[in-house]
């Protein structure tokens, strides 16, 4: 009977407490006063110049305006301030976050809720940089770059697939290709100094308009003269081509597809956001075009060549529906100058 009694006042005892944690703001009270809050901070992707500024803003998705603590992860790179204003330092690439720290529950132990990781890139006057990568970072890669006059200007992709080329003198637009160890080489362009990245869409872009050209990569290396890369209204053509077939997969990683550029949106080789649909692409080449898979979006779309020179045939399936959608695009491909 003692025992009965006893096992009953332990079982009051417990209840009683519970209530009591309950009534204080116990543990569901800490669950429930930072489960769930998210931090965003805009823009996700941005370019300044060495002392150039870029303003960043935080936003919390409860609604509650807090006081951020904002980092850089490479200061050497770009500094940033309490105000999230970053200031470029030097050329490279850098992450910024914005954090708040909260207390709760019954011990009222702090709590850290950290940002999405937004990339500045931050541009020396007269540089090229970017990121070379496949899904992953090419790593100790060779990067060549190759001007109107044929000069050749080189650097060395860092272990994220970064690298940068001073370009003072060199004659726009660049022609650029990134070898690295395992033999695998891919193209890219551009129309000056700033961001470049090469990457397998850089890759397709490149291919694509010099075979409509009725050329190739290599004999464009060997004399860019006679075969030039594409000016800016070329490139803005086939990036808003390749971007529309990105649309939904850009979208899904936060990215603005309106705003995104294959060439000169930064990115980080990290597996998320742009990089992320690098690892669910793939590109199948042939005499006659190329095709392209992505599987976030699960679409195809076979790029072909029509008969004219500089006619380009974009053909795209979607199969996330109930039934596949095919849209057809033909596109004619401004002068290289």
């Amino acid at each position: 009977m003692i025992q009965h009694i006893t096992h009953r006042t332990g079982a009051v005892l417990a209840s009683a407490l519970m209530l009591l944690l309950s009534g204080c703001g116990g543990y569901g009270s800490s669950m429930t006063s930072t489960g769930g809050l998210a931090i965003t901070i805009s823009p996700a992707t941005a370019t300044i110049v060495v002392n150039g500024t870029q303003q960043y803003t935080a936003v919390a998705n409860n609604g509650t305006t807090y006081t951020y603590t904002w980092a850089s992860s490479n200061p050497s790179v770009a500094t940033i301030n309490s105000a999230g204003l970053a200031t470029g330092v030097m050329a490279g690439t850098t992450l910024i976050t914005a954090s708040v720290t909260l207390s709760g529950g019954i011990y009222s132990m702090p709590t850290t809720v950290t940002s999405n990781k937004a990339t500045l890139t931050v541009s020396a006057a007269g540089a090229v940089m970017g990121t070379a990568a496949v899904g992953r970072a090419l790593n100790n890669a060779l990067v060549s770059l190759k001007d109107t006059q044929g000069h050749l200007a080189t650097a060395m992709t860092d272990r994220n697939g970064r690298y940068l080329i001073q370009a003072d003198g060199l004659t726009p637009p660049f022609l650029l290709k990134a070898v690295d160890n395992q033999g695998r080489t891919l193209l890219s362009f551009g129309t000056g100094a700033g961001v470049i990245n090469i990457d397998p869409y850089t890759d397709v872009m490149a291919r694509i308009w010099y075979q409509a050209q009725g050329t190739t990569p290599e004999a464009a290396f060997a004399n860019p003269a006679a075969h030039p890369a594409p000016a800016a209204a070329a490139i803005a053509v086939l990036n808003r081509s390749l971007v529309g077939f990105l649309t939904d997969s850009l979208a899904s990683q936060g990215l603005n597809p309106v705003k995104f550029s294959l060439i000169s949106t930064p990115f980080t080789a990290d597996h998320t956001g742009f990089d992320r649909i690098l690892d669910n692409s793939s590109m199948t080449f042939s005499e006659n075009g190329v095709l392209l898979h992505e599987a976030l979006s699960d679409s195809e779309t076979e790029i072909r060549f029509a008969g004219s020179k500089g006619t380009i045939i974009f053909n795209t399936v979607n199969h996330l529906g109930t039934e596949p959608e095919l849209k057809s695009t033909t596109l004619m491909l401004p002068a290289a100058r």
